[in-house]
């Protein structure tokens, strides 16, 4: 067995049973979530941010609730491609690709 590989239940490195802690507990995932969250705010602004809420983010597509058609319909239609681009340019939105979009109750 290479000095890499420990047999089961001999000793590990920190950094790998570290590492193997964040992973399960998905740290990084909700790192991810919480500067997307703050990038969605910055890009939209207060009024918008209050009105909506980010509900998912998995594989570059972001699924946004939002609380009244008249706004669902602007920010699906009219505002959808800006707001990706920005996103993009945004810390913590880099990874986004979609944007999407359903009606909601209040966040």
């Amino acid at each position: 067995m290479s000095r890499d590989t420990p047999e089961r239940g001999g000793p590990r490195r920190f950094g790998d049973v570290l590492g193997q802690l964040l992973r399960a507990k998905k740290f990084y995932q909700k790192g991810k979530y919480g500067a997307l969250v703050d990038a969605w705010r910055e890009v939209v602004g207060e009024e918008i941010g209050a009105r909506t809420r980010i509900v998912s983010f998995e594989h570059g597509r972001i699924t946004v609730e939002v609380t009244d058609a008249a706004l669902h319909q602007e920010l699906s239609g009219f505002m959808r491609a800006a707001l990706v681009q920005q996103l993009q340019q945004a810390a913590g939105g880099e990874d986004v690709v979609e944007l999407r979009f359903r009606l909601g109750a209040e966040p």
